[in-house]
């Protein structure tokens, strides 16, 4: 009975020796995977890192280009300001020369007028005198 025993004992050494062994391939296995999710981590920490930096330099450039679009926006809202002073000013400018040509074409039109009218009656005098001497005329022509 005394040797049962002891091949007990070794059959539960040998499983325990076992045992160990699987433990011991485990841990391994577990050493294996936590060096790997450290190179992981640190790789992903790199990764966040770069692109926090990339975040930060779009979000500055972003900045910049919402400034110069400010600029932009001024700048044109001066242009647009001066261009409709000018416009009105040039619009005053066209209509004071419109009706200072006018006065003028009124003048003109107002003495060629006056000529239509002396040289209509003159021919009108002319005619009539002709009319009233006219057989005193083909007299003197014969």
């Amino acid at each position: 009975m005394p040797e049962n025993g002891t091949t007990d004992i070794k059959v539960q050494i040998a499983g325990l020796k076992k045992d160990i062994e699987n433990v011991n391939t485990l841990n391994g296995r577990l050493d294996l995977a936590i060096e790997k999710l450290t190179d992981v981590s640190t790789s992903i920490k790199q990764m966040l890192a770069v692109h926090e930096e990339k975040i930060s330099r779009q979000e500055q450039i972003d900045e910049i280009i919402f400034e110069k679009l400010k600029e932009r926006a001024g700048e044109i809202d001066n242009v647009h300001k001066e261009l409709s002073k000018e416009i009105q000013q040039v619009e005053k400018k066209l209509l004071l020369e419109i009706r200072q040509m006018k006065l003028d074409i009124g003048g003109r039109v107002g003495i060629l007028e006056r000529y239509k009218w002396l040289v209509l009656g003159g021919i009108i005098a002319i005619s009539w005198i002709i009319s009233s001497n006219f057989k005193t005329i083909i007299d003197m022509m014969s």
